[in-house]
């Protein structure tokens, strides 16, 4: 999987990757994205599932996870991730209204800054 990190204003990013199953390491936390379905469906909730871990390997519990989701055109989704059961992972849906190219970009928030993580998805019918 191509994951290119940039230094950008906000933070470092990943660019050119999918939901599916993406990790990469970020300013010493370790992001895991997993999306299911693996392909998002129209109008069927996607659920995402992001894990952070430091580099100690301990849970990240005190960020604010959101996910947004946009269309070319301006059609738009956006979702915050609540911390789930497990310590340091986070979830939530995106229901998905029209079929094509979704450009989404998760975004963590912590006491020592943010990082954004762009991803690409096609949605089919």
């Amino acid at each position: 999987m191509h994951a290119a990190l940039l230094g950008a204003l906000f933070g470092p990013v990943v660019t050119g990757a999918t939901a599916t199953s993406l990790t990469t390491d970020v300013e010493g936390v370790r992001v895991e994205v997993q999306s299911m379905p693996e392909r998002p469906v129209r109008d069927r909730k996607t659920v995402y599932t992001v894990r952070l871990v430091d580099s100690a390997g301990k849970p990240v519990t005190e960020a604010r996870v959101t996910l947004t989701a946009r269309m070319a055109d301006g059609m738009s989704a956006a979702a915050p991730l609540r911390p789930s059961s497990a310590p340091g992972v986070y979830r939530g849906e995106i229901l998905f209204t029209m079929q094509g190219r979704w450009d989404l970009t998760v975004r963590v928030v912590r006491q020592t800054g943010r990082v954004e993580i762009p991803i690409r998805e096609e949605v089919t019918r």
